[in-house]
């Protein structure tokens, strides 16, 4: 006996493909594409190469970061299990380019509770105004 049962009519009418390129560049309207993702959704078409934003949309990642997965497959398994970082870290701001090294975020002295506590006190749109107007 069969462990599988498979609909003679699945085979014989393959799902439509649609390529993540003409996702990306057609000019349909958005009512074609909402149900272009909607057939996507249902398995009605199926979607094949997908453009890197649109897989690390997917995945949940940013483009650079899948970028960097994309270059670096060769090193996967020791990335994958955190024995090489993916992406080399961010290389400290060097001022005036007189050699001297500081690090991105000054310790005041302010610890990160404290600055969580401002935050919830003052709301996001205040917080980013001032260390906009910090920054100029």
């Amino acid at each position: 006996m069969a462990t599988q049962y498979q609909l003679p009519e699945s085979a014989a009418t393959p799902i439509p493909a649609l390529s993540g390129r003409f996702l990306a560049f057609n000019r349909k309207s958005r009512v074609v594409r909402a149900f272009l993702a909607a057939d996507l959704h249902s398995g009605a078409k199926r979607l094949v190469k997908p453009t890197m934003v649109q897989a690390a949309f997917i995945a949940r990642v940013s483009p650079a970061y899948a970028w960097a997965a994309a270059k670096r497959m060769d090193q996967r398994f020791e990335i994958e299990f955190g024995y090489v970082p993916l992406m080399a870290p961010a290389a400290p701001v060097r001022v005036n380019g007189n050699g001297t090294a500081h690090s991105i975020v000054p310790n005041a002295g302010i610890d990160d509770a404290e600055l969580m506590h401002i935050a919830n006190l003052v709301g996001p749109d205040r917080m980013l105004a001032a260390a906009i107007a910090a920054g100029h």
